[in-house]
Formats: structure tokens, C-alpha cells, sequence
């Protein structure tokens, strides 16, 4: 194992100038992240919970809209595919996702279907609950169809195709096969934020980024494995012929098992940057974007890497899912010189 080489402030802002010339399709789960924020000074009467004076709301894109929003903050073109309801959630994802310039044309409603919705209490900077408003069921046929027609289309207009796989019925087996075939045979890269359980589903992907536990049940290791070795990363690699696999660790921060050009193994590690974390909300949203961003626009798996493990080193400083700007990239990487 190596630590990953360092990326000179020149090389980021090199890269960076080009994001806006990057076009990609994100492809996944859309949700809406709602917040309440306030106050805690009692606990309840009638309960032992304690008491949120709310003092404002806000509400954010979350999961594969959360992608598109992080490519859009990097001066990326981005197109949506995903599925709202046909309700006050769905509208608001939509216009969230307009108002930032995000192409909208693929986000189709779907009636009956509830928008896949987060709901967060924040006291004094500190989660305190939340509440999830989904569904998980399998899209209808025709919807479905329509997504991946959507998606296979996309390879010839876009440079990269991101799969927000958060498990809520929009990735569907055999279309997301087809569309990584699709994309991968017009020379396109396809990067999966990768849900448990559905590993072989992105076979020939181009990088898939689990954390520890979702490489822990893609290697199907024992329950109570807390230790996902450099073998059993390379071989997740080998089984889905991915040309890499990214591991994000938290606080540990992140490997890449991938192959030099002569075919031997090459395992880059990138350590943590961030010192001052609040909220891990999104991070890995981030990481996918700063990379499909990198990639993009020519950096090598490294270096791109290397810029969205920079990045995920800000947004955790921030309390709820946020994003992260060229000129904070940039400037999270001059602070380090």
C-alpha cells in the first residue's frame, strides 16, 4: 500500500477550470432532505424526550438530487433520472433542482408513489431525530422502461454516468446492467455509489465507493467482521471486473485498490482531512461528485480521489447535507500547501 502522491494547487485549479465543460448524467434515488431547526432548554411532561423549540426550516436535495447539486456547485452541466410523486415533496424537488440549473427532463412523476422524503430536528447543531417518508417498492414497467431509455440515451450526449443507488426501487438489476454496458461500450465511464445487497448488479462499472460495512457484505464475509483486508478488496475488484474500488473509511479516510498498467495491484490510500466534523450527512454524496467531476474532465482515478477526499473534509463541517463550491476546493487545497 501507498499514501496517495501530492496534488499541487496548479494541478487542482487546472482541473477545476474544466468542470464546467463536464457533462454528466446522474442516474439514482432522488429525495428531499428537510430540516427543523431550534432549541432544547426542557424535556417533555409526557414523555422523557426532550422539547424542540423550532426557530427555523429549511429544506435541501438529498441522495441522487444531492449529487446532481454537488456536480452543479462545481460549475458541472448536469442531468437528473429519478422518480418523484406527484405531491408538494415532488414539486419542491424539481424547482430545488431547476433553481440550480440541473436538467429536469428525466425526473418523471409518479402517481400514487410518495417523494422519498427526510425529515431532520436539529437542536444546537445536534441531530435529535429523524423521520423517513418513503417507498421502496419496484417501479411500475413502463416507468422503469422509460428510465433506462433515458439513461442509455445519456451515453451519447454525456461525458459520465453517476448511479446514486440508494435502494429505494429506481436502479432496477437489469436495466442498470444494460445501461453500464451501454456506457462503458461508448468508452464512457460509469461511477456507483454503490447500496448493500446489490454488488453484482454493477459488473464492468467503472469504480464502484462503498464505506466498511457495505464492502464488508459485498465481500460476504462473516457477521461481526469489522476488517475488510487489501485481499478481499481486490477481490470484490477482480469478481466484478471493475477497473477500481474505492473503500471510504470515516475518520480513516479512504483506499483505492485498482491495477497499474503492466496488471500488478495498486492500492492508493488517501488519509483524512477534515479536523472539525459536525456532520457526516451527504459526504459521501460529495466524494462521488468531486470524483465523476475529476474524472470528467481528465484527471486519473487518483487525482480525483485525492480532490473529493479534500472536499469531503469541508462539507463534514457542516451541519446537513450541503455542497462544496470550486473556489472552497481550491481553497481547502491552499490552506494545505
Amino acid at each position: 500500500m501507498s499514501d496517495a502522491p501530492r496534488l499541487s494547487i496548479e494541478r487542482v485549479q487546472s482541473c477545476a477550470q474544466r468542470f464546467p465543460a463536464v457533462n454528466v448524467t446522474v442516474l439514482g434515488d432522488v429525495m428531499l432532505d428537510r430540516y427543523f431547526w431550534g432549541d432544547v432548554d426542557r424535556i417533555s411532561p409526557e414523555a422523557p424526550v426532550p422539547v424542540v423549540r423550532v426557530t427555523r426550516r429549511s429544506a435541501r436535495l438529498g441522495g441522487a438530487a444531492n449529487v446532481a447539486a454537488n456536480l452543479a456547485a462545481l460549475g458541472a452541466r448536469v442531468s437528473v433520472i429519478g422518480v418523484v410523486g406527484e405531491d408538494r415533496e415532488g414539486r419542491e424537488v424539481r424547482h430545488l433542482l431547476e433553481d440550480r440549473g440541473i436538467a429536469c427532463q428525466g425526473l418523471v412523476s409518479v402517481p400514487g408513489r410518495a417523494t422519498t422524503e427526510k425529515v431532520r430536528i436539529i437542536a444546537r447543531n445536534q441531530q435529535v431525530v429523524r423521520a423517513d417518508f418513503e417507498a421502496d417498492e419496484e417501479l411500475p414497467g413502463e416507468v422503469a422502461e422509460r428510465l433506462f431509455e433515458l439513461a442509455r440515451a445519456g451515453s451519447s450526449q454525456s461525458d459520465v454516468l453517476l448511479v446514486s443507488d440508494y435502494g429505494k426501487g429506481v436502479v432496477v438489476e437489469s436495466h442498470v446492467r444494460e445501461v453500464i454496458g451501454t456506457w462503458r461500450g461508448a468508452g464512457k465511464p460509469v461511477l456507483v455509489d454503490p447500496h448493500v445487497g446489490h454488488f453484482p448488479w454493477y459488473r464492468r462499472a467503472t469504480v464502484i465507493t462503498p464505506n466498511v460495512k457495505q464492502a464488508l457484505h459485498g465481500a460476504s464475509l462473516p457477521p461481526g467482521t469489522k476488517r475488510i483486508t487489501s485481499a478481499d478488496a481486490f477481490r470484490i475488484r477482480a469478481e466484478l471486473e471493475l477497473d477500481a474500488l474505492l473503500i471510504t473509511r470515516g475518520e480513516d479516510g479512504m483506499s483505492l485498490y485498482t491495477l497499474n498498467g503492466d496488471g500488478t495491484q495498486r492500492e492508493v490510500h488517501v488519509s483524512a482531512v477534515a479536523r472539525d466534523v459536525y456532520d457526516v450527512t451527504g459526504a459521501g454524496d460529495t466524494v462521488i461528485s468531486v470524483m465523476a467531476a475529476g474524472v470528467g474532465c481528465g484527471a486519473d482515478l487518483v487525482e480525483a480521489v485525492v480532490m473529493a477526499n479534500r472536499a469531503a473534509g469541508e462539507v463534514v463541517k457542516e451541519v446537513g447535507t450541503s455542497t462544496i463550491t470550486v473556489d472552497a476546493l481550491v481553497s481547502a487545497f491552499r490552506r494545505a500547501d
